[in-house]
Protein backbone atom coordinates (compact mmCIF):
# COMPACT_ATOMS: atom_id res chain seq x y z
CA UNK A 1 0.00 0.00 0.00
CA UNK A 2 0.92 3.45 -1.10
CA UNK A 3 0.28 4.91 2.41
CA UNK A 4 2.35 2.25 4.58
CA UNK A 5 5.16 2.93 2.44
CA UNK A 6 5.48 6.70 2.57
CA UNK A 7 5.57 6.27 6.43
CA UNK A 8 8.22 3.69 6.19
CA UNK A 9 10.42 5.45 3.74
CA UNK A 10 9.94 8.78 5.51
CA UNK A 11 9.59 7.46 9.32
CA UNK A 12 11.75 7.17 11.74
CA UNK A 13 12.01 3.60 13.50
CA UNK A 14 11.00 3.86 17.38
CA UNK A 15 12.59 2.06 20.35
CA UNK A 16 9.77 -0.52 20.07
CA UNK A 17 10.52 -1.09 16.56
CA UNK A 18 7.70 0.64 15.14
CA UNK A 19 7.66 3.67 12.56
CA UNK A 20 6.71 7.16 13.02
CA UNK A 21 6.41 10.13 11.07
CA UNK A 22 4.80 13.98 11.89
CA UNK A 23 1.86 15.33 10.02
CA UNK A 24 3.95 17.87 8.37
CA UNK A 25 6.90 15.99 7.21
CA UNK A 26 4.62 13.44 5.71
CA UNK A 27 2.43 15.82 4.05
CA UNK A 28 4.78 18.09 2.39
CA UNK A 29 6.28 14.58 0.71
CA UNK A 30 2.43 13.39 0.00
CA UNK A 31 1.29 16.09 -1.31
CA UNK A 32 3.42 15.60 -4.49
CA UNK A 33 1.62 12.11 -4.68
CA UNK A 34 -1.79 12.81 -4.05
CA UNK A 35 -4.06 16.04 -2.75
CA UNK A 36 -5.96 13.49 -0.32
CA UNK A 37 -3.54 12.46 1.98
CA UNK A 38 -6.02 13.45 5.22
CA UNK A 39 -8.84 11.06 3.85
CA UNK A 40 -6.29 8.36 3.20
CA UNK A 41 -4.98 8.75 6.62
CA UNK A 42 -8.45 8.64 8.25
CA UNK A 43 -9.78 5.05 5.98
CA UNK A 44 -6.19 3.65 6.80
CA UNK A 45 -7.15 4.72 10.95
CA UNK A 46 -10.22 3.14 10.68
CA UNK A 47 -8.61 0.08 9.31
CA UNK A 48 -6.01 0.11 12.61
CA UNK A 49 -2.94 0.34 10.05
CA UNK A 50 -2.25 3.59 11.34
CA UNK A 51 -2.79 5.89 15.02
CA UNK A 52 -2.84 9.64 15.15
CA UNK A 53 -4.43 11.94 17.88
CA UNK A 54 -7.65 14.03 16.77
CA UNK A 55 -10.75 13.49 14.57
CA UNK A 56 -8.89 15.78 11.63
CA UNK A 57 -5.89 17.03 10.30
CA UNK A 58 -5.20 20.24 9.10
CA UNK A 59 -2.27 21.17 7.50
CA UNK A 60 -0.27 24.07 9.38
CA UNK A 61 -1.87 23.28 12.51
CA UNK A 62 -1.29 19.31 12.53
CA UNK A 63 2.21 19.33 11.21
CA UNK A 64 3.62 17.99 14.62
CA UNK A 65 0.99 15.51 15.10
CA UNK A 66 2.81 11.83 14.59
CA UNK A 67 1.38 9.46 12.36
CA UNK A 68 2.44 6.14 14.22
CA UNK A 69 2.16 2.67 11.64
CA UNK A 70 0.42 0.42 13.27
CA UNK A 71 1.18 -2.62 10.98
Amino acid sequence: MLKTRAVLEIGASRDDGGVSVHFGTLFERYVTISNKLVGVLLRARKQGLVHFEGEMLWQGRDDGVLITLLQ
